[in-house]
């Protein structure tokens, strides 16, 4: 799939997000097949598996939006975006996952799915400072390092049986050429025997961590 199809249809999903934030991405992919045959059919012959293909999808999803009403900018969709480690294996196919089977990940990465670098990355979790990256690069990836934080580290060794927590997570970061601030707010659940599963956004968005 050449990079001017890719575009295409990453255009494509971020404009059907727009246009209904709470279509499935199967009924993207639906969409996309309709709207775009033959980008799309590029897609589905390099990507057979309909899982991996709607994987693709929530990550266009979760990309640069574009510009709000008013006169300044007003970044909609965060520039970031936590994954797991299979998630980032599909991106990154040189990247060596855990062979620990689990349905969520017991590593969590933010993922620059924006077209630009961004800087100054601070990440907090319930609170507290975990990480500074200076920079990330396109389609790069920076590590949520989440055993620091005892309190969450004995929860997940608790042996107590499958229980969900909820962990606020929230990353500020600068973006336009260090122009402009910019963050994601949202909470990561932790399954005591998965692993991270999902991510809610504060704006109403679900993501599967895998």
């Amino acid at each position: 799939m050449t990079r001017q199809i890719r575009q295409e249809l990453e255009r494509q999903v971020q404009s059907l997000e727009r246009e209904n934030p709470k279509q499935t991405a199967a009924a993207m992919e639906s969409e996309l097949a309709r709207r775009v045959p033959v980008a799309y059919g590029s897609f589905k012959e390099e990507t057979p598996i309909l899982r991996s293909r709607l994987r693709a999808i929530q990550r266009w999803r979760a990309g640069a939006k574009g510009r709000g009403a008013g006169s300044g900018l007003r970044h909609l969709f965060p520039y970031l975006w936590p994954v797991g480690e299979r998630q980032r294996r599909e991106v990154e196919p040189t990247f060596v996952s855990s062979p620990v089977v689990a349905s969520g990940s017991w590593r969590i990465f933010l993922y620059n799915c924006s077209p630009e670098v961004v800087r100054d990355v601070r990440i907090r979790l319930d609170g507290v400072e975990l990480d500074y990256t200076p920079s990330i690069g396109v389609s790069r990836f920076t590590e949520i390092h989440w055993q620091k934080l005892d309190s969450i580290k004995a929860l997940s060794f608790s042996g107590s049986g499958s229980s969900d927590t909820r962990h606020q997570l929230e990353v500020h970061f600068v973006i336009a050429k260090g122009t402009r601030e910019a963050r994601i707010q949202g909470d990561l659940l932790l399954d005591s025997m998965q692993g991270w599963t999902f991510f809610d956004s504060r704006d109403g968005r679900r993501r599967e961590l895998e």
